[in-house]
């Protein structure tokens, strides 16, 4: 009851006439209030502020060199799949290249390495900014960075890669990199497409909801995306759960006549010569449907939306150097360790694990950060989900999608970093093959 009220006035808040920037202004400082209120600030002397501002130099100074205790670096043993393996599934981005859209939007060369490198802790011991290891600053354009993603993958344990996929009323975005790996067979990894099917705005770089790239809300533009993806649905490396192409949906909610829509996809299917389809829909924490009676075959958690209420809120217990921070600080350590992710649970539902979260980069003071994440912690939440997926008998497949393989602007990735080096990559290794039957 209590989740139903929370998610109604949420619903009803930001359809609000005011604008997102004023709407989050207010939060914000509402949510900055809230933790001054609870805090006991005469405990802070000058000598701790000032004490709390040299460690946070020498931070900012020591950032050159991250590496951690739980640096792990390149293995040289190579993950060999096992038929009753789970299909570790990753989220794609493919911001990262100079494009004509982001010259017009944000200036000439943007990509989404520019929010990467301009974040900032918030405190001290905030793990930003979070630089890239062995790959780099590198530029999807180049068949040769991509081949090296592959190679990665493959080598620790990551089945396939889920490709976000933007479509806007006929028009595409950020297509380079999966034109690039369509037309380079070479490129070996199964793949699937997930549609992202919300207008594209200027949230991108933190700065407003202001939309640059608008996505119809019509039954018609719903109906015509699906010709779009039938080519990639064809290729032999597509993702396919029981003989079925595996097709992602971001954001069913904004589906107009949702089942008929989804029945004309697979007409659509049938007619160009794929048999059926498997429609998965991502739950949203905003809109909580039964998806499968909505026409989806299966629904799918993506975190950190279906998995924060659960969180332990510890933003109060931080001593933050930035004191306009208005965003939200939760317990990574406190999800793996009570299990919170099974909390959550829904038919036919495929579980997601997120190595971890800071999306700082890219909403600065406003930003949600999970404090306290680690290779190890993350490894126990994927080898939790790879169990419960050989229990289930509601799903066709064991997948387990992970946000993200390179969400490096909300600090969602499995790639090798300057202060992990190849640890989240060998952890998913180790809990793939540790948790088989």
């Amino acid at each position: 009851m209590k989740s139903k009220l929370y998610q109604t006035i949420k619903h009803i808040y930001w359809r609000l006439p005011f604008s997102d920037d004023k709407k989050e202004a207010f939060i914000g400082s509402i949510r900055r209030k809230l933790r001054d209120a609870v805090r006991d600030e005469s405990a802070i002397t000058p000598d701790d502020r000032m004490a709390l501002k040299d460690a946070y130099i020498k931070q900012v100074l020591d950032s050159a060199k991250p590496e951690s205790e739980e640096y792990v670096a390149e293995t040289d043993a190579n993950y060999i799949r096992q038929d009753s393996d789970a299909k570790i599934i990753a989220y794609y981005l493919t911001q990262f290249h100079p494009n004509k859209e982001n010259d017009e939007w944000w200036g000439k060369g943007v990509t989404e390495w520019n929010n990467v490198c301009r974040a900032k802790p918030q405190y001290v011991g905030h793990a930003q900014p979070r630089l890239p290891g062995e790959l780099g600053f590198y530029d999807l354009r180049l068949k040769e960075n991509m081949l090296r993603q592959v190679e990665l993958a493959k080598k620790y344990g990551v089945y396939g890669f889920s490709f976000y996929y933007y479509w806007f009323d006929g028009a595409r975005l950020l297509e380079q990199p999966l034109d690039l790996f369509m037309a380079n067979p070479d490129i070996d990894i199964p793949f699937s497409l997930c549609w992202a099917n919300e207008s594209w705005t200027r949230r991108f770089d933190g700065t407003c909801g202001e939309i640059l790239m608008k996505q119809s809300d019509s039954v018609e533009s719903y109906k015509a995306f699906i010709a779009s993806t039938i080519r990639y649905m064809q290729d032999p490396r597509y993702i396919k759960v029981a003989g079925k192409p595996v097709l992602t949906v971001y954001r069913p909610s904004f589906i107009p006549d949702c089942k008929n829509v989804l029945q004309y996809w697979r007409e659509k299917c049938r007619e160009a010569g794929i048999e059926d389809i498997h429609i998965i829909g991502v739950k949203e924490h905003t809109w909580d449907q039964d998806l499968i009676a909505l026409g989806f075959d299966a629904q799918s958690e993506f975190h950190p939306g279906t998995v924060f209420k659960h969180c332990k809120d510890i933003t109060a217990e931080i001593d933050f150097i930035q004191p306009k921070f208005e965003g939200l600080v939760l317990d990574y350590k406190d999800i793996v360790v009570e299990k919170k992710y099974f909390k959550y649970n829904h038919n036919k539902l495929y579980r997601a694990v997120m190595p971890m979260w800071d999306n700082t980069a890219r909403r600065n003071n406003k930003g949600m950060i999970f404090q306290n994440s680690s290779p190890a912690l993350y490894k126990q939440w994927l080898e939790d989900v790879i169990g419960e997926s050989y229990q289930r008998d509601d799903l066709e497949d064991n997948l387990i999608f992970i946000n993200a393989w390179n969400e490096w602007g909300e600090g969602a990735y499995l790639e090798p970093d300057r202060e992990y080096g190849y640890a989240f990559l060998q952890a998913t290794k180790d809990a793939v093959e540790s948790s088989r039957k």
